[in-house]
């Protein structure tokens, strides 16, 4: 397994040399204009550097659907699944790859944020200052009622949400590729299938919560049925694309 996921991590490796080298410059901007006091070089390289953080999340989940497609179309579907690994292996380690995928661009970008802003603060207004920002972010989560583990809730959400993306992804380009194999229009078919499946579960969602006894639970208990409603939908999803690859794709 683990040998499966070095190898897809290897077919993204030049988006993460990209990704970082534009990181690099942004980094380099911020800490000359830190160096050289210019003020709008800083805050320029930092909205940059912020952004790219959010744009790199989205955009690495969606190349490994990209790349699945690639795999199916062309000659590498062939020695995709002559591996002597079973169908499920093969998808949880591109699944388990995309995930990797997202966390390294992501984490390393957070990183070089935080050190970064971290620094800025230092250099300009000193160590009491820091403390002092760091102080009035806690009141603030205080009195907006948060708390951390709001904030660890927050992060799986957000994950899930992405799970399923990847998996929908996954389910789609599947289809696409058992109806038109090598068909060029199988990349648009597949786009159409997604948003097919994403329509699904939401209807589902929504007939699902019309349901009294749902309906009146207090939030709380809402948001853990609603968690699990969708970690249940992503094991669907990935069971029906583990399934049908290996009934219609696999040789």
């Amino acid at each position: 397994m683990g040998k499966l996921i070095k190898y897809e991590l290897k077919k993204q490796r030049t988006s993460r040399m990209v990704i970082f080298i534009a990181l690099a410059i942004a980094l380099a901007g911020f800490w000359a204009g830190l160096l050289f006091k210019n003020e709008s070089l800083m805050a320029v390289c930092m909205a940059v550097m912020i952004a790219g953080a959010f744009l790199v999340l989205f955009y690495t989940g969606i190349e490994s659907i990209l790349v699945l497609n690639r795999d199916l179309r062309t000659k590498q579907s062939y020695m995709l699944w002559m591996l002597p690994k079973s169908v499920w292996q093969i998808l949880g380690a591109k699944f388990i790859s995309a995930i990797l995928q997202m966390l390294i661009v992501f984490g390393i970008s957070g990183v070089a944020v935080g050190i970064s802003s971290t620094a800025a603060v230092l250099k300009i207004g000193g160590l009491a200052d820091l403390v002092r920002m760091a102080q009035q972010l806690s009141g603030l989560f205080v009195k907006g009622g948060l708390h951390w583990t709001d904030l660890v809730y927050l992060a799986f959400v957000i994950f899930l949400s992405w799970t399923l993306v990847i998996m929908t992804g996954f389910l789609s380009v599947i289809l696409a590729r058992t109806l038109l194999l090598r068909s060029r229009f199988a990349g648009g078919l597949a786009v159409i299938f997604f948003f097919v499946i994403n329509f699904v579960i939401e209807r589902v969602y929504d007939l699902i919560y019309r349901i009294p006894a749902l309906a009146a639970l207090p939030a709380l208990e809402w948001n853990i049925w609603d968690t699990l409603f969708y970690v249940l939908i992503c094991l669907v999803l990935f069971g029906a694309s583990g399934v049908l690859a290996d009934r219609k794709l696999s040789v």
